[in-house]
Parts: C-alpha cells; structure tokens; sequence
C-alpha cells in the first residue's frame, strides 16, 4: 500500500535530515577528536552553524507560499519544493532525489578522472591532519553544502515572493512573472554566490566567474524542478570529489566509488522501472 505525505509534512521531514546531516552530525565529529581546541576550526563550526539559521528562514518563506498557494494565474513555485508545477511533477522528491544523486555523482567522478575537475566549482574548506579522511570529507560534503544552499534556497525564495507579489500588483501575465522570476533569480543568486565566495573564501584558487556560474545555473535547476534539493546535490558531489581526491589516491577506493554508483543506479532502477523518466511537458 502506497503511503501518500502531504507536501508540507515531507518538507519538514526533508529539513528535519538535512539539520541533522549538517549541524549535529559535524558537531559530534569536531567534539569527538577535541576539535574546538582548535581556533579555526570552532570558528568554521560557529559560522556555518549560524548560516544555519537561514534552513529556519527558508521554512519560513515556504511556509508562506504554502498558505499564499493556489495563485492559478501564476502558480506556488518558488524554487524551494514546489515541483508540482514544473514538468517534474510525477517525479516523487525521493525519486528526484536519486536520480539528481546519480547524475551528478557521475557527472563529478567523470570530471575527477579526466582531471577536469581542478579545485572544483565553490569554496571548499577541510579539518586538519588530526581528523581522520572520513571526518573531513564528512564535513566537507554535508555541512558546507547543506549550509550554503540554505542561504540559496532562502535567497532563491525570496526573490520569487517579492516578484510574485509586483506581478499580482501590475497584472503581469504568467509568461512575464516567469521570465521576470527567472530572470531575478539566475541573476541575483549568481551575484549573491559570487559575494559569499569572495567573503567566505578569500584565499581560493577557484575563480570567482565560475562560482557565479554555478550559483546562477544552481538557481536554474531549483526553478526547473521546483526542488532546492536538485543544487544541494550538485554541491555536495562537487566537494566530496575535490575532497575525496585528496584524501584518497587507491584505485580500489575509486573503483569503490563507480560501484556506490552503479548501486544507487540499480536501486533507481528497482524502485522506479516503470516510470524511470516521468517527464511531462507543457
């Protein structure tokens, strides 16, 4: 029997496993190796645990959406998990979910191989020796990313909202809301990632325009989903493949990872066979 979660419920539930990945699951990894010892590593834990509070935020704005929702003239997607909307609506989340982690994964481990990679995409930040490789990469690909796309789904959702509301006021017809939507979004985001790069990583080799590309095409993919998770993703396969490459050199573990792969294809592939690609065009 089919179990179906309201919209809202799997959201919460969503949010409820990313603070958890983000903010206590590093924390008890920094506790555990005395980590707070050392200043800049409380200091990395203290911000990104404050950037946190922007997940609170981005509950807030679709919080607001959902009881502002049912606008027929132009719709309730604001980027954050609104896919119902978009040509993904037959995907579940979950289903979004792996198949967003399977691509991507691919993706970054091919770029990783053929040395494409380079310092990858964002700001990458890593523990010191004294933390053990899966520590680091831990860290690395769930506390960063989840982090930093709360403050993109937030900003993401923000801008939406207040070009929903200029659209309600001038009459703007749902092709202009959404070219305009769209249009503020890519921008502002793209903007707004290359600021916090330049901020948050000041030392990086990675350049700023191609931060800005990736925030911006980030912001894209949550507009065309309908599914902030879709840009987490991306995040998190770029930083666990910069940090996995660092840390480990062995073919076995590489080969390691194309198996993960290849498992979480088969998995797709077990669960959702007869309806691998439910895109709806319109």
């Amino acid at each position: 029997m089919s179990i179906k979660i309201p919209e809202i419920v799997g959201f919460l539930i969503l949010m409820a496993i990313l603070f958890g990945l983000g903010h206590l699951l590093p924390i008890t990894i920094v506790l555990a190796k005395a980590g707070l010892l050392e200043p800049d590593i409380a200091e990395q834990l203290n911000i990104y645990s404050d950037i946190m509070l922007f997940g609170f935020a981005m509950m807030i704005l679709y919080v607001a959406n959902y009881l502002w929702k049912k606008n027929d003239k132009y719709g309730d997607n604001i980027g954050i998990f609104n896919k119902d909307e978009t040509m993904f609506k037959d995907f579940t989340y979950v289903q979004l979910t792996l198949a967003s982690l399977i691509f991507f994964s691919g993706l970054f481990l091919l770029a990783n191989f053929f040395k494409v990679l380079g310092k990858g995409f964002f700001g990458l930040k890593v523990l010191p020796q004294q933390f053990e490789p899966v520590d680091s990469l831990i860290v690395s690909t769930f506390q960063i990313p989840i982090a930093e796309n709360f403050m993109a789904g937030f900003t993401i959702g923000l801008i939406s909202l207040i070009v929903l509301y200029f659209a309600i006021r001038y009459s703007l017809s749902k092709v202009e809301y959404r070219t305009y939507q769209y249009t503020a979004v890519v921008i502002g985001l793209a903007i707004f990632g290359y600021i916090w790069h330049l901020t948050a990583y000041p030392g990086s080799d990675v350049a700023g325009f191609v931060v800005a590309i990736f925030w911006g095409m980030g912001a894209f993919l949550s507009l065309v989903t309908g599914f902030f998770g879709v840009f987490l993703i991306m995040h998190m396969a770029n930083n666990f493949f910069i940090d996995f490459a660092r840390l480990f050199s062995s073919d076995v573990v590489f080969g390691a990872a194309i198996l993960i792969i290849v498992s979480f294809g088969a998995l797709y592939w077990f669960l959702y066979k007869e309806k691998l690609f439910p895109l709806r065009f319109k």
